[in-house]
């Protein structure tokens, strides 16, 4: 998930000029404010500037005498805190990001990192449907348990007369099996039973990154510069690489299953058939 245009100019004005001579601040730029005007100006309170000061992310202001004078770079900077805290940044997070940015890390290193790391790891895009649309899907296998049971597990939230689908895809295979006779309800259940047992995989399969990629840096706030477009790229591959494995095992499995549960079945179907 990219930062959005707007955190991206503020991150942008914080970060080193190299070897050009910044150019000088315009008459706006040398607003000043009180701690007052500024947490108006910023929409934030007098007291989250003080935490924000106190924990590192935001400059100490200017003193005259015994009032702290402030400017056009702290409300930037204030408006930009309050952006990563609304997308989920801790305010250790954004420290370290800051820091990063004045060690001469690129803007564009930093959020390429950030992209592979949050971008969404499926395909699909949620989309709009039609409650009439699913009740022509399921028919009257769409009971109102079966509709609990599927918003309980995000496969889609109720608007009015509208769904905002989560995965299509997961709903035609459930329409299709239902079309066999299966339960909708007891697919369901089968889904959430693979929730519980896919999640802690997929979190085995990230730890080992962590540990065996971020680990070695040891307690450095963040990896060398150099070393981010690698790990950038790594995540990148990972996302494949762990579709493989699973595709991989779930058919090893599907294997194991059918010869168990179908074997006997199939065995009597073809001692059915007469002789030639």
């Amino acid at each position: 998930m990219p930062f959005p245009e707007e955190t991206i100019n503020s991150i942008a004005q914080f970060l080193p000029h190299g070897g050009e001579q910044a150019p000088a601040p315009s008459e706006e730029q040398q607003r000043e404010y009180s701690v007052e005007e500024l947490a108006l100006a910023a929409n934030t309170t007098v007291r989250n500037i003080r935490a924000y000061q106190d924990r590192g992310v935001l400059p100490p202001p200017t003193l005259r005498g015994r009032k702290g004078i402030y400017n056009n770079q702290h409300l930037s900077r204030l408006r930009l805190v309050s952006n990563l805290l609304e997308r989920g940044y801790t305010l250790s997070s954004i420290r370290e990001l800051l820091d990063a940015m004045e060690q001469g890390i690129g803007l564009s290193e930093v959020l390429g990192m950030e992209s592979a790391i949050n971008s969404p790891w499926g395909n699909e895009a949620p989309i709009n449907l039609p409650m009439s649309e699913m009740i022509a899907m399921f028919g009257t296998k769409l009971t109102p348990a079966a509709i609990k049971k599927a918003a309980d597990l995000d496969l889609f939230s109720i608007n009015g007369a509208q769904l905002r689908v989560t995965s299509m895809n997961t709903l035609k295979v459930s329409q299709e099996l239902c079309a066999t006779g299966i339960p909708l309800e007891e697919l369901l259940d089968i889904l959430a039973m693979m929730r519980g047992k896919v999640q802690p995989v997929a979190d085995s399969f990230v730890k080992l990154v962590a540990e065996h990629v971020l680990e070695p840096y040891g307690e450095q706030p963040l990896p060398p510069r150099e070393e981010f477009p690698k790990i950038a790229e790594l995540v990148w591959r990972l996302r494949p690489m762990a579709q493989v494995v699973v595709d991989a095992e779930l058919g090893r499995a599907m294997d194991q299953a059918a010869n168990r549960f179908l074997a006997d079945t199939l065995e009597s179907i073809l001692k059915q058939l007469p002789k030639e």
